[in-house]
């Protein structure tokens, strides 16, 4: 294949399905050999790798569980041990459980932030010393819109997705010398295994009892400026761009796609007197 990122290895956590998978398959698209990451559900990478070996891009599945500094440190050095290098790491592993905080003890803390920062830690730092031998490397992180404004029942999530930001910023005034560019992409409501999860939590706890594809139209309306969420490929297409070397001079940045959301009181607020 050709394109900006041929000879570039890009490693993606919790890529068998959703945004992350998508993110694989625009990785191979320009170029670069891919890592499919999972911590179960092989057949979904499998599925994932498939779909990368149809347009003529190659890669391979490792089985890791990156919310253990373990696992991170087992995803990067097997990648570079088969492939020979890191270049491109897209940290999108993450679980968000929506319960009210009464009901958040010890482990459900750990696991979330296990799981969305602390995987986003060990995963950037096994691979940086890979990237600072080639003197390039970029390093995506994706953080959600609940780590700028929280979301309520979602406390563990959105501490974990607000430290990812910081997470991002640090890294990148650490390994600017080197030639390594890290960011974030905070996304809205995506329609993700996860995304809809969240839906019908919500259903549930007003009672509405509605159909989840009608709440979501009515979430884009009420809650989005565009009247639609972003889709999968859209984050992926968005995450993709900052691995390329046009985004070299992008770095410690938080990229928002979300449709409008965090913003939508710009348009609501007009609509008061309705209420």
């Amino acid at each position: 294949m050709s394109g900006p990122l041929v000879g570039r290895v890009a490693v993606v956590s919790g890529s068998g399905r959703g945004i992350g998978r998508h993110v694989v398959l625009k990785l191979a698209q320009l170029g670069a050999r891919v890592v499919v990451n999972v911590k179960r559900g092989v057949e979904e990478a499998e599925e994932t790798l498939g779909m990368v070996r149809s347009l003529g891009g190659e890669g391979l599945i490792i089985q890791s569980d990156v919310s253990s500094e373990e696992g991170a440190r087992h995803l990067i050095h097997e990648a570079a041990r088969q492939l020979g290098a890191v270049d491109i790491l897209v940290n999108n592993a993450g679980l968000g459980i929506a319960t009210p905080i009464e009901n958040v003890d010890e482990k459900l803390w750990d696991k979330q932030l296990n799981v969305n920062l602390r995987s986003a830690f060990f995963t950037s730092k096994y691979a940086s010393p890979y990237m600072k031998e080639r003197r390039w490397g970029r390093i995506v992180n994706v953080t959600s819109v609940a780590g700028l404004v929280g979301m309520r029942h979602l406390v563990p999530y959105s501490a974990a997705k607000a430290g990812i930001i910081g997470l991002t910023k640090a890294l990148a005034s650490e390994l600017s010398e080197h030639g390594i560019t890290v960011n974030a992409v905070a996304a809205g409501l995506v329609k993700t295994k996860m995304g809809m999860s969240l839906v019908e939590y919500i259903g549930r706890q007003s009672g509405a009892g509605e159909d989840p594809e009608l709440m979501i139209s009515r979430w884009e309306r009420m809650h989005t400026l565009l009247g639609k969420l972003p889709t999968e490929e859209e984050v992926a297409s968005l995450i993709a761009y900052l691995t390329t070397p046009e985004a070299g001079s992008i770095t410690g940045q938080v990229f928002v796609i979300d449709s409008g959301w965090t913003i939508a009181e710009s348009k609501n607020y007009m609509d008061w007197l309705r209420y």
